[in-house]
Order: C-alpha cells, then structure tokens, then sequence
C-alpha cells in the first residue's frame, strides 16, 4: 500500500497491448522499474448481481475520498447528479466481502433499514462495488438515540439478519430516525437468541469512547463526517 502519486510517478511507460494484470520489478540495467510481464486475465467480480442498474466506474466523477475504498462522488445517470457513495473493491481478496454486502443489501432492500442502493459499480462489465445514497445532515448515534437504534435494529432482526458490527459509527441518525450502514459483516440466523444477546448489548455499545469503526472525525463545519466501511 502506497500513496497513489508517489506509485504513478515510479511507474514506467505502460506496455502497449491489450491487459489487465502486469508484475512490476526492478531493472538490474538502470535501477528503475520496468514491467517484466503483462497478461489479460479474468479477474474475479461480484456475482449477487440482483439490481437492474448498473454503471461504469469511469462514468463516476469523485468529489472526496472517505476511506480508501469509499468515496462521494456524482453521477450524470443517476440521483439527478447528486452526490452519492461508491464502495469499491482494489484488490481480489475484497471481492468476498462486497459480495457479502451486496447480497445484504438485497435482503433489507425497501426496508428502511440501510441507504438507498442505487446500483452495481463496474469495470469492464464484471461487477466491482455499489453505489448507495448518501445520508445527509446526520450524526453517529449516541446512548441518548438507544431508542431509535434500537428501532432499526429491531427491523432489522425481524428478517432473520444478524448486522455484525453494531458499533456506535454504524448508526446515523436524522431526520428523528436512525439509518443503518456497513453491512459486510452481516448474516443470516435462524437462532433467534443470537439476536437478542446483540440487542440487549447495544447500550454499551453506544456508551462507548473508544471511537472503534471511526474514520472520519467530526468537525466544528460539518454536522457529521460519514463514515462508510
């Protein structure tokens, strides 16, 4: 992992041809970079591809970069260009977990549960990631918004999901309602016990200082800085 410009400028030229997958190594001649190989391959996309929409990830304009693989962006195809979120994976081994996402957002689809899911991201037709609204003019939720996490997650444990990861960062609230997000961990459950030990625990997740899930810290000239995982 490195920052992007200092990766791009090491880089040499870029072979012709068509590929989608090159080994990078050091010349022993000059000392530089060189690429010792390129292939054409068929990498691995996320097939719980359930909605009708879909977008090229070139079609994105990014407007800020939330995590490094969630970003704002716009859209000209979609939400009348308003800003939206992109989740994305970078490497094959996050494939399986967007794909858990992905599929998640299909079981609490017109729920009321999670943001809007707005469509499947792609590159080159395999499926990389999703695009999913942005909630506006919200906060992280707090012991005194129990009642309304509680509210949601009630919704969401009458489906049969277990959320995964009921940090206190995982609830925004607005508009006198809680939203839901980050939705990798979650699963089905039969046992409805299961269930109830996570709700009964969420108190003291809210109660908690120690700031675990927390990307983005608020600030004095946002009502909240969202944080997607």
């Amino acid at each position: 992992m490195c920052f992007d410009p200092s990766l791009i400028s090491l880089l040499p030229p870029l072979p012709p041809g068509v590929w989608n997958d090159a080994h990078i190594s050091r010349d022993p001649k000059t000392g530089g970079t060189r690429f010792s190989f390129v292939s054409k391959e068929n990498l691995l996309g996320i097939t719980d591809t359930w909605h009708p929409t879909r977008i090229d990830h070139l079609m994105l304009e990014e407007k800020e970069k939330l995590r490094s693989n969630v970003y704002e962006v716009t859209c000209p195809v979609l939400e009348s260009n308003k800003t939206i979120i992109a989740k994305f994976a970078r490497f094959e081994w996050e494939i399986a977990q967007l794909q858990a996402e992905t599929t998640a957002y299909k079981w609490i689809e017109g729920q009321q549960i999670g943001p809007e899911f707005l469509g499947h991201l792609t590159e080159e037709g395999r499926v990389i990631g999703f695009l999913i609204s942005k909630i506006e003019n919200c906060r992280h939720a707090e012991f005194e918004d129990l009642s309304l996490c509680e509210e949601v997650l009630l919704r969401l444990h009458r489906l049969g999901i277990r959320q995964g990861d009921t940090n206190k960062q995982n609830f925004l609230v607005h508009d006198g309602k809680t939203t839901l997000i980050d939705f990798d961990c979650a699963s089905r459950v039969e046992e409805s016990e299961k269930l109830e030990v996570k709700f009964r625990g969420l108190g003291e997740k809210l109660l908690a200082t120690s700031g675990r899930g927390r990307i983005i810290e608020s600030d004095s000239t946002h009502i909240a800085r969202i944080t997607y995982k």
